[in-house]
């Protein structure tokens, strides 16, 4: 009996597309692909997703589309790591078609342009460069969850076909304090973060670890009052669409 796995993965990622573009209108249709992320030397972390400008070329459409890579093992890490990397790469298509150079060193350092974009599609990017990598890692919002809530949703409850990860394998390597690193390149629990907001007015919102807040208050510089997990209410995307 032939099964339709592969499509249902397609379909999926593609709603999620174009539920971005319902927020951010100028950002153009792509060619969505899955597959594993562990191929070549990323076999202990793998790959959640790339962009590769114009690599179909889509006669229906008189052109060429972007490339947008979405890896199994994203997909097996549930729907907030899936929205949170393909609004990574989305800022990506965002430079490119804006002609914006986001990437040097074979697109390994993202600078402070792709920063910008970054928290134009609702990611917030590190306060300072990392080595290697430079603002590439930034992550959703409380904000951004709460916009995609229905498409996370839909993602988490469709149980798709996925690539086991790592650390579901047992295979995944251990720093020297034995604690295994996150898919994401972070130390335990799998790369976790939380929402955090303060007691101000117009609260500030940022992402922690759970051992970060484990570990003691953390005080805002302006109400000195420390940040609690923030739990906002979720507004359903289609109805906001």
């Amino acid at each position: 009996m032939p099964t339709h796995a592969g499509t249902r993965i397609t379909t999926a990622l593609e709603s999620t597309w174009a539920a971005f573009q319902r927020h951010h209108p100028d950002l153009p249709d792509v060619v969505m692909i899955t597959g594993t992320g562990t191929q070549g030397r990323n076999r202990k972390r793998p790959k959640l997703g790339h962009h590769c400008s114009d690599r179909w070329l889509d006669a229906a459409a008189g052109g060429r589309r972007a490339e947008l890579f979405i890896s199994g093992e994203a997909i097996a890490a549930g729907g907030q790591v899936v929205v949170e990397t393909a609004l990574h790469e989305a800022a990506h298509t965002l430079a490119a078609a804006r002609d914006i150079r986001d990437t040097s060193c074979a697109g390994r350092w993202h600078n402070r342009r792709f920063a910008e974009l970054a928290r134009e599609v609702g990611l917030e990017p590190p306060k300072r460069a990392e080595p290697v990598i430079g603002f590439s890692g930034a992550l959703i919002t409380a904000a951004t969850v709460s916009r995609y809530a229905s498409v996370i949703r839909k993602l988490d409850t469709a149980a798709l076909a996925r690539i086991e990860t790592p650390d579901e394998g047992g295979d995944q390597e251990k720093d020297e304090d034995g604690k295994k690193e996150g898919p994401r390149g972070g130390k335990g629990r799998a790369g976790k973060r939380l929402a955090v907001a303060c007691a101000c007015e117009k609260p500030r919102r940022m992402q922690v670890t759970p051992k970060l807040l484990e570990g003691g208050a953390i005080l805002c510089g302006e109400c000195q009052q420390p940040f609690q997990p923030d739990e906002p209410e979720l507004e359903d995307d289609e109805a906001a669409a």
